[in-house]
């Protein structure tokens, strides 16, 4: 499946409030369209036009800013919520070893429920955040291929170092906070913990045909989420093809060192980032291929 299409389905199945967070993708590809043909069958021989390039990445800066904005409102926001968690977590235990703060068992229960609901919900959202900022990242990648081979132009590699540095393809602090909250859903509530790591893409369509409502009663906005985040790993996983060619810049070489994450996201050690500078430690040591372009 191209690309593109993987992109549209996976923002027709994500949340309604993210849709308009992800990358222009439809309409980055209708405005390269919109570049005289000259620049691409006849380009200037002193070099690629200045107000083209220009142009383009102010309208790619723009798009960074987006991510950027909303990744780490996102980011912030399970900090919170996270921490709120652990701490209710400890204020029930203070109330079970006291005698007589509970005034039954369902009580206890109810609390734990919605505790439940919390964890699974927030894991759901954060590792929704990590494929964010996969498909993000893999979407500028394609259009910035597709700007080199319409102008004959070299935007993509000074580009992607950029991106390198921005705050939503910084996912290691997050990448921490999933595999917190998957321990204390092992601890807390083995059930659940045994869910959220089988979700892989062999199972993505027995988990969405229903089977987990079962055994999950945690509410339609929870299994929404849950719902999105299968659409998301799935989208991923389909990034991950092998491509009948090798180039390191493809997607199928990025993200092709992804399986043993159990979320089909981006972690430290097989980002994109990490995987480019691995390749090019050998060729010049010296020289910082994560650095801005000047």
């Amino acid at each position: 499946m191209k690309f593109g299409k993987e992109f549209r389905i996976h923002l027709e199945e994500t949340l309604p409030e993210w849709r308009d967070k992800y990358l222009s993708y439809k309409p980055l590809k209708k405005l390269l369209k919109n570049i005289p043909a000259t620049a691409a069958d006849n380009p200037p021989p002193d070099g690629p036009l200045p107000e083209i390039q220009e142009w383009f990445v102010g309208i790619l800066n723009v798009e960074l800013d987006k991510f950027n904005d909303f990744y780490v409102d996102k980011e912030e926001d399970f900090i919170i919520r996270f921490q709120d968690l652990k701490e209710r977590i400890e204020r029930l235990k203070v109330r079970g070893s006291t005698d007589g703060v509970f005034t039954s068992e369902t009580e206890f229960s109810q609390e734990m429920m919605e505790i439940r609901k919390g964890f699974v919900s927030i894991h759901g959202e954060m590792v929704l955040l990590k494929n964010y900022s996969s498909l993000n990242f893999a979407g500028l990648i394609k259009i910035l291929k597709k700007y080199d081979k319409r102008t004959g132009e070299l935007l993509s590699l000074p580009f992607t170092q950029l991106a390198f540095h921005q705050p939503f393809f910084t996912i290691e602090p997050l990448t921490r906070l999933v595999r917190e909250c998957e321990a204390n859903l092992e601890v807390l509530f083995p059930l659940e913990a045994e869910v959220v790591e089988s979700v892989t893409v062999q199972n993505v369509q027995t988990e969405q045909t229903g089977t987990d409502k079962s055994s999950m009663p945690l509410g339609e906005e929870t299994m929404d989420i849950y719902r999105s985040t299968l659409a998301a790993i799935k989208a991923i996983q389909g990034l991950k093809k092998a491509s009948s060619t090798y180039n390191p810049m493809s997607l199928s070489y990025l993200f092709g060192n992804q399986d043993n994450d159990s979320t089909g996201a981006l972690t430290e050690e097989n980002s994109p980032s990490e995987s480019f500078l691995n390749l090019h430690k050998g060729e010049d040591a010296n020289e910082d291929v994560r650095s801005p372009p000047k």
